[in-house]
């Protein structure tokens, strides 16, 4: 199984659990509130890299509510963080048949699809994903969209939908990041060194991967005491 962590060549997301109004929890069951319960401990585990914990009460609410397409989302991310791609596939394609606009589900089978390189399943979902108009995340389904291009050789339009990435999302560094890596391999170093700067700013601002490639791009442009300074950084 790949590296998960910002620099991974898949991004997965679990859809959060929406707060409700108190008139909302009052019209429940029993049985629907401690779902909503053990699906939001659930969540919060995946968010914070607890899987294993993630799995335990994310089946807890699949037993109480297994007709819920967002438990079902966030119980195939936890199988596959615990690399269970075939559980994690299950999961996440009972999400999509229970509800057929869970988008979150679509890009993350897509992704799974992506890298067990079952690629025109993967395109078919992505531009499901792509048709959502309403999809706050689609900056993330042009980055797959991308990683997509450059398992089948197409390097332009990986360049393009990284550029679509940006465009929607600006501090995106995903795709920074990766607009650095093509540039890289095609010896343009300024260009490399403006996206690497790119993907080292808000919220990757911590990881040091940036900062190294940073360092490498100066010491390709010749500019040895600045690459110094940045490898210390």
């Amino acid at each position: 199984m790949k590296n998960h962590g910002f620099l991974g060549s898949l991004i997965y997301t679990a859809t959060l659990l929406a707060s409700c109004a108190n008139n909302e929890l009052a019209d429940k069951s029993v049985v629907q509130k401690k779902a909503e319960i053990y699906y939001g401990q659930g969540t919060n585990d995946l968010v914070k890299k607890n899987y294993s914990q993630a799995l335990i009460n994310l089946l807890k609410a699949r037993e109480y509510d297994p007709k819920d397409s967002l438990i079902r989302n966030n119980l195939g991310m936890a199988y596959y963080f615990r690399e269970q791609p075939e559980l994690a596939e299950k999961e996440l394609i009972k999400a999509i048949d229970l509800d057929n606009n869970n988008t979150e589900a679509m890009a993350n089978l897509g992704t799974i699809y992506m890298e067990r390189n079952r690629l025109k399943e993967a395109r078919d979902l992505f531009t499901q994903v792509s048709q959502n108009l309403t999809y706050m995340a689609q900056f993330r389904n042009y980055y797959n969209f991308a990683l997509l291009a450059l398992k089948e050789g197409d390097r332009k339009e990986a360049f393009d939908f990284l550029n679509k990435s940006i465009k929607e999302k600006e501090d995106y560094c995903q795709a920074h990041f990766k607009l650095g890596e093509l540039y890289t391999e095609e010896y343009k170093f300024k260009q490399a060194l403006a996206s690497f700067q790119e993907s080292s700013k808000g919220t990757c601002v911590i990881e040091p991967a940036p900062f190294y490639q940073q360092a490498l791009s100066l010491i390709n442009l010749n500019r040895f005491e600045e690459a110094r300074l940045k490898l210390k950084e």
